[in-house]
């Protein structure tokens, strides 16, 4: 919790405790009145409304996800406005307890109390309200904050899209890419007509893919690895045994899981730029899962010509998970092997963007 929150909520229960003070006939001098047992009071109500604010924080999460998604708005803040109103009752009773048990024995004042009801309807109710009041309001703000933060992260990740975007499709056209493929086109067409066939349907695809996926901040994993197939299948024909993919990923975690577009093939392509790779020592890429992160790791057999790498991409793809999940692609090169763990989005972080 942050300072400037915590001395807001401070004021806001003085406040509260002023008001209470008011009408307490048993301080005849108002709520300003300087006496040891008007001193105990307050700084009481105060500890203790901090507390219950706390309290009341934790226990909104809990019935938060108690209540889990309703069809109906209305419905669901009936039931949250029923659960507070019984964990407030509760609270506010012990309070009102507390400071009957206090005020007895601290001050000897048993005869004031004498006529007053162990429910104390007076206090009790009235603090109740003023908690679901409280409650409603600071609710409400906190959701107003959230989605002004959903809203700027949004339009960040809109920007940091739209350059991965960018990135991604001058990756795929630029020059020696077309280049490539074509020279292995050419070659095919004279020597086997059914795979260049099968060369040209993969190139499209490819190229369909981004030109089409561009729009969105998330696809599912599985038309990923679609896409992964197609292109890893032009990359295969032009080195042959010389690279393998590995893919271990179950088809229920394929089914629901979500990943920014062309992330894996950006991984797959950094593997095979800076790698060697030749049928006696091949390059081999796996994409696994391991706990809430999807691991993409290849050998490490690095070229001799290699220029420094900057990257940018892994920067890119990880500034993109950050203002996705706020998490960040984790890059790890050891003695043997290149990793990297991407965070594992659901249906929650897709439903969240692609509106």
């Amino acid at each position: 919790m942050k300072r400037r929150q915590i001395w807001f909520r401070l004021w806001v229960v003085f406040l509260i405790h002023l008001v209470i003070k008011s009408f307490d006939l048993s301080f005849p001098n108002g709520p300003f009145e300087i006496s040891l047992r008007s001193l105990v009071f307050s700084l009481f109500f105060l500890i203790y409304g901090m507390g219950i604010w706390y309290g009341a924080d934790r226990a909104n999460h809990f019935f938060q996800r108690l209540v889990g998604k309703q069809s109906n708005e209305r419905k669901r803040i009936a039931l949250l406005t029923l659960l507070h109103a019984v964990f407030g009752f509760v609270l506010l009773l012990s309070f009102n307890h507390l400071y009957r048990l206090g005020d007895i024995e601290l001050f000897n004042n048993g005869e004031v109390w004498e006529s007053v009801l162990f429910f104390n309807p007076e206090l009790t109710v009235s603090l109740l309200c003023i908690y679901l009041i409280v409650v409603g309001f600071d609710g409400y703000f906190q959701t107003q904050k959230r989605l002004q933060e959903q809203l700027l992260r949004a339009k960040e990740l809109e920007k940091e899209n739209i350059l991965a975007q960018y990135k991604a499709l001058k990756a795929q056209i630029e020059p020696h890419f077309l280049f490539n493929s074509l020279s292995v086109l050419s070659s095919l067409v004279y020597e086997d007509a059914d795979l260049s066939a099968d060369f040209i349907v993969k190139m499209s695809k490819t190229l369909r893919y981004i030109i089409e996926k561009n729009e969105f901040h998330l696809v599912t994993l599985s038309e990923e690895l679609e896409f992964l197939k197609a292109y890893f299948f032009l990359i295969k024909i032009r080195l042959g045994e010389g690279v393998f993919l590995d893919v271990e990923l179950e088809k229920k975690f394929v089914e629901s899981t979500f990943i920014p577009p062309v992330t894996l093939q950006l991984l797959v392509e950094n593997a095979v730029v800076h790698n060697k790779y030749n049928p006696n020592d091949p390059l081999r890429i796996s994409i696994r899962k391991e706990g809430n992160h999807m691991i993409v790791c290849n050998n490490l057999n690095l070229r001799n010509d290699k220029e420094t790498s900057t990257q940018t991409g892994l920067k890119n793809l990880s500034r993109r998970y950050e203002l996705l999940c706020g998490q960040n692609v984790e890059a790890e090169a050891t003695a043997n092997e290149f990793v990297v763990r991407i965070p594992v989005l659901n249906t929650t972080d897709y439903e969240r963007f692609n509106i």
